[in-house]
């Protein structure tokens, strides 16, 4: 396993060259890369998994974690897209709830 102060500065350096290149090609408006980190890469990962319904105990063994509190706490985020998609599943399950009951009433 590669140090992350190794990783990290591999990665500066790409995004140093990939952003020297956007920036001598002489655009207007160069779509620079912003700056990370191998935490930041791991955290979208993992709040990505999070997004895509990965069962939890899944993304902790991933991760190496072996504190679920861990995954929970520090590497997954709610999003605005899985707080809406959460919430409208909970709605669809309720509209259904009440269709059922109502044809049960019938």
């Amino acid at each position: 396993m590669q140090h992350q102060g190794t990783l990290n500065k591999a990665l500066r350096r790409i995004i140093r060259e990939c952003n020297d290149a956007q920036l001598s090609k002489g655009l207007k408006n160069p779509v620079l890369l912003p700056k990370f980190s191998c935490h930041s890469l791991r955290h979208t990962f993992t709040t990505r998994l999070v997004e895509a319904g990965v069962n939890m105990k899944v993304v902790q063994d991933v991760l190496g974690h072996a504190d679920f509190s861990t995954t929970m706490d520090i590497y997954t985020d709610v999003t605005k897209e899985l707080k809406q998609r959460e919430f409208d599943n909970l709605e669809d399950k309720l509209k259904a709830q009440r269709k059922t009951k109502k044809e049960e009433d019938e």
